[in-house]
């Protein structure tokens, strides 16, 4: 079993999630293109981004090293949950306006990259 993969639909509900969030500002605010310098509409924008950039190096370097057995299931599951929760954290830093929760977040999601990064460079 390749846990990436269910790690990998739980990321992709999160994004669709942000996703809806924008859709319905943008309704709200009758706001087609961009932001509208709305500041709800601009903290869904970058939430959304951010998690976005985030997820799409994580989930391709956490599925390769599962898949060439560098990372094994547990640990795969380990990391992906991590990350998975502090993608949560960060956005909910920013919507809530927590400054602290969301550096914290974001300085534990790149630890999370780095270890992934640095298991794949270790020879097994």
């Amino acid at each position: 079993m390749l846990y990436s993969l269910y790690i990998a639909a739980i990321l992709a509900l999160l994004l669709i999630g942000l996703s809806l969030n924008i859709s319905r500002l943008r309704m709200r605010h009758q706001v087609a293109f961009g932001d509208g310098g709305k500041p709800d509409l601009i903290k869904a924008v970058r939430a959304h981004g951010n998690s976005l950039e985030q997820s799409m190096l994580f989930i391709v370097l956490l599925y390769l090293g599962e898949a060439t057995g560098q990372i094994g299931g547990p640990l795969t599951a380990a990391l992906g949950f991590a990350f998975i929760m502090l993608r949560l954290l960060y956005c909910t830093g920013l919507f809530a306006r927590i400054l602290l929760l969301r550096q914290a977040s974001h300085a534990l999601t790149m630890l999370v990259l780095l270890a992934v990064t640095l298991l794949l460079l270790i020879p097994h």
